[in-house]
């Protein structure tokens, strides 16, 4: 059984200082189609950092997720909801048994 990754990307900050933060929302376990059923949960749940009073929310699905327009007094904060399947996890064995190892370097590098 697969472990997926449950990632929001959002916009923070404002005029030139406005950039993305990344944060691991948490875990699912199961299909990737689960997986996303989980996260589209989480995201419709979500209530971003930006805007403080948030006057429109928009939940966008994508081909890798989801993406959420916040629409503020004056300005548009975006948030996008991905998932990723964890393949190495240096605590547990099982997972990174099932993974190639991070030291190998393919032919013709």
């Amino acid at each position: 059984m697969a472990r997926w990754g449950l990632f929001v990307e959002e916009t923070v900050g404002s005029g030139e200082g406005k950039h993305w933060e990344f944060e691991l929302l948490g875990h699912a376990d199961g299909t990737r189609e689960e997986a996303l059923r989980t996260l589209e949960e989480t995201a419709l749940a979500y209530r971003p950092r930006k805007p403080f009073k948030v006057r429109r929310s928009r939940l966008y699905r994508s081909g890798e997720g989801f993406v959420q327009v916040n629409e503020g007094v004056t300005t548009t904060y975006l948030c996008r909801f991905t998932v990723a399947e964890l393949i190495r996890d240096s605590k547990d064995p099982k997972v990174a048994a099932m993974a190639e190892p991070w030291d190998r370097v393919p032919e013709g590098f």
